[in-house]
């Protein structure tokens, strides 16, 4: 292994992450893997780039160092994130995948089981079509979470990176609250938490930031517009910070004027069934358990809102179009696993009330030893009144 110009990790942690890998991949039976995925090619290697439009892939085999087969026309990002020593560019106008099947084949593994990210959202039909065509020996099975088991739980040195990137969301939620007033527009205020979340060090985030007010509020996954805020409306902040790929997000409501008496209602149930999830976190408990639980205070109080699908996604390493680690681990009803130390969640109780608008309450969360660390303390759960 070599070091990186820029590395992000030890280059043990990455040999651990190697290892343990390849044990999922004897006890499953596999030769080959060959991973698309943009979050697991840089868990595994080191390399990043935006450019995964093109094809992106890194060969990992038993008993063999990994080749990086990275996207045409960007060798010279390779030693820049990469340890991988060997790896091949091809022109854009030729096949990757041609290229990926002719070095399993060249180093004799073209009868082996290899295994695809057939979930992954950078590996098209066509893709499978064209690797079952170059390599007619093979087993292709499905990789079936080979690689995101090993990034379900978090080392220290990536909660390092978390906790760093929670001081950038804090920093960018402050700003955002603070640009609030009467008058002003959603583009300002998403202004002033861009400005913030890069000056405090924050890298582009898997998603962008959320900011709404009023009736816009209501819709999920909307972002900033020239709507300018008016007297008694609520603005709701969603807000990552992202450092080395490793995200968090939090999300936080205020109002300017006045609040009513059922949004004030809202924001204590809203705030308790947070903190009751955050209370009963702990290592050996399942997960399902504390879904109901959380679900069950949310339904059950006197506010017209009822608790949907999951209160959290877990969270981790992210590349565009998420932030979120939802496909590897949620806390929703069918989720039987038990916390361990090291998970990461973005724990969600958001509720949006018809005629007020989005209250905003989530944090992101770390499962420790005994408990759970609030991540995304940095600003205090309130309602803010501008």
């Amino acid at each position: 292994m070599r070091g990186p110009i820029y590395q992000c990790f030890e280059q043990s942690e990455y040999q651990a992450r190697l290892d343990a890998l390849r044990e999922r991949m004897v006890d499953r039976g596999v030769d080959v893997l060959v991973t698309t995925t943009p979050e697991n090619v840089f868990y595994l290697s080191g390399y990043q780039t935006p450019g995964y439009y093109f094809f992106l892939g890194l060969i990992v085999f038993q008993d063999r160092e990994p080749v990086l087969i990275p996207p045409p026309h960007e060798e010279s990002l390779v030693p820049a994130y990469s340890w991988v020593d060997e790896y091949r560019i091809n022109a854009d106008t030729s096949s990757s995948i041609e290229t990926t099947s002719t070095v399993i084949k060249e180093l004799g593994y073209g009868k082996g089981v290899v295994a695809l990210e057939l979930g992954a959202w950078f590996l098209t039909a066509n893709d499978v079509d064209e690797f079952a065509g170059y390599l007619p020996d093979a087993k292709l099975v499905d990789s079936d979470g080979l690689v995101e088991a090993g990034r379900l739980i978090k080392s220290d040195a990536e909660l390092a990176h978390m906790r760093s990137a929670a001081k950038v969301a804090a920093t960018a939620m402050q700003a955002g609250i603070d640009a609030i007033e009467i008058g002003v527009r959603e583009r300002d205020i998403a202004a002033a938490v861009y400005q913030a979340q890069i000056s405090a060090g924050g890298e582009y985030s898997g998603l962008p930031a959320f900011v709404t007010s009023g009736e816009r509020s209501m819709m999920v996954h909307a972002s900033w517009s020239d709507r300018v805020v008016a007297d008694g409306e609520v603005v709701f902040l969603e807000v990552p910070g992202s450092v080395n790929r490793y995200h968090v997000a939090h999300s936080r409501a205020a109002i300017a004027g006045d609040p009513s008496d059922l949004l004030l209602k809202g924001v204590e149930v809203n705030s308790g069934a947070l903190q009751l999830a955050k209370d009963l976190i702990k290592p050996g408990v399942d997960i399902a358990e504390v879904f109901g639980e959380v679900k069950r205070s949310i339904d059950e109080s006197d506010v017209p809102y009822k608790q949907g699908r999951r209160i959290a996604y877990g969270i981790g390493t992210a590349f565009p179009p998420d932030w979120g680690e939802g496909h590897i681990i949620s806390i929703n009803a069918d989720e039987h696993r038990e916390f361990r130390s090291g998970m990461v969640f973005h724990i969600i109780t958001t509720m949006r009330l018809l005629g007020i608008g989005a209250i905003g309450c989530s944090d992101t969360v770390a499962v420790t030893r005994s408990g759970s660390e609030t991540l995304t303390g940095g600003v205090p759960i309130d309602l803010y009144r501008r």
